[in-house]
């Protein structure tokens, strides 16, 4: 691998190995001195102590996920096994609260590179896609909290107007019971009269053709 490519290597992992690299007329020494600091062995790669730990469980659980590695640089191969080893150690020491984004998004470029080279990733990429996920609801949940807040502000007015929608509808029925019972009341007295006059014009035609009997006639022309 030429002095480019170890340089953007390095510059990309910056974040996780923890250490400021100065920058020199050949990078791949100053990276291959960085890795050999305090290395362990683990299967067949020279690793830092302090991953050394992290790489074994995985070797444990996923294999020798660098078997099919290209890199020809037995250092590179560590090297990019220690990154991705850094990743593991930031997903244990860093709460979910305080992930973010762009934390996701540095970590998934190392995966990137890691997989350019042929070392499996795949078992790291699922959870990270996980995270990224669980991320992505959190926001959202965020937004939704935000509108429930916003809602439960008007409810209470809401609620307060509502109540006096149904005082007044309660109010205008009883206004209006009252005035259907005025209305009976009105209309008993109207039929009564009605009735009333009924009578009375029978009373009066009976009467009207009893005198019109006598009228212009002589009161004994009915007996003889």
């Amino acid at each position: 691998m030429n002095d480019e490519k170890v340089n953007a290597i390095s510059s990309a992992f910056s974040f996780l190995i923890g250490q400021d690299h100065e920058e020199s007329d050949d990078e791949a020494e100053e990276v291959e001195s960085v890795i050999s600091d305090s290395c362990v062995s683990v299967g067949k790669y020279h690793v830092k102590a302090s991953i050394s730990t992290i790489l074994q469980s995985i070797f444990e659980k996923y294999g020798d996920i660098a078997a099919n590695c290209q890199l020809e640089s037995a250092s590179m191969r560590a090297y990019y096994l220690e990154c991705l080893c850094a990743v593991i150690q930031e997903l244990h020491s860093i709460p979910f609260k305080q992930l973010t984004k762009a934390k996701i998004k540095e970590m998934f470029a190392v995966l990137k590179d890691v997989e350019s080279a042929h070392i499996d990733v795949d078992w790291l990429r699922a959870l990270l896609n996980e995270i990224s996920e669980a991320l992505e609801l959190v926001n959202q949940r965020q937004t939704f909290e935000a509108k429930k807040t916003k809602y439960n502000q008007s409810l209470e007015s809401v609620r307060k107007e509502l109540e006096s929608k149904m005082d007044e509808l309660a109010q205008k029925e009883k206004e209006a019971a009252d005035a259907r019972e005025q209305v009976a009341e009105t209309k008993a007295r109207l039929d009564e009269i009605e009735h009333q006059c009924s009578e009375l014009d029978k009373t009066i035609s009976t009467i009207a053709s009893i005198t019109d009997k006598f009228q212009g006639k002589s009161l004994a022309d009915e007996i003889l």
